[in-house]
């Protein structure tokens, strides 16, 4: 944590404090996955760039999800889009409802797969748009990578197939982190976003 006297050096910081600096409590500072049409994260991973956004809403089963354009890059010239239909609920949890496919509804049986409160080495597995297990793991909280935007505190860090993706949340701003890759080479930190 900043300490308190480093933030009241110019207004300009506290504000930066305020913004980087979300409470751990989850029930007062927002969801792990702010979801709303045209909230965007951009991120630099090393020489280039990708984008996560939240494209539009799909009513899947009488319930409002969310269409989360996540960008996955496989190298640094060439990336797979999946999109994902999320919804949170009143509990705070992002629950993952089923996919968009070239247009598509797909849907799968509904999976947590960012807790509200989650607890070190629980399982958040779900299923992957061709069907098999996304073997997901909350492995704690910590700090992030220091980002173009400064370093979180408070990260939730979740990792996908034995570590071969890593996603870092932190609440009320959405992934702030995330690696990606043969073994997770490329270290994706927030570089912009845009919450409506």
């Amino acid at each position: 944590m900043i300490p308190a006297r480093s933030c009241a050096l110019v207004a300009l910081a506290l504000v930066e404090c305020a913004c980087l600096q979300p409470t751990s409590d989850p029930g007062t500072s927002g969801f792990y996955l702010p979801l709303a049409v045209g909230n965007t994260w951009v991120y630099t991973c090393g020489t280039f760039n990708k984008i996560n956004s939240v494209q539009q809403t799909v009513t899947v089963n009488g319930m409002q999800t969310f269409a989360y354009g996540l960008e996955i890059p496989t190298s640094p010239t060439q990336s797979t889009i999946q999109i994902q239909l999320l919804a949170n609920d009143a509990q705070g949890n992002t629950t993952l409802y089923g996919y968009l496919i070239n247009g598509a509804v797909t849907l799968v049986t509904p999976t947590v797969i960012i807790a509200a409160v989650p607890t070190a080495g629980n399982s958040y597995n779900y299923p992957s748009p061709s069907g098999t297990t996304v073997l997901r793991q909350y492995l704690g909280s910590g700090n992030s990578t220091p980002t173009p935007l400064g370093t979180y505190h408070n990260l939730a860090v979740y990792n996908e197939n034995n570590r071969q993706e890593n996603y870092g949340y932190v609440q009320g701003v959405g992934t702030v982190e995330e690696n990606h890759g043969p073994n997770a080479i490329y270290d994706c930190l927030i570089s912009s976003v845009q919450l409506h």
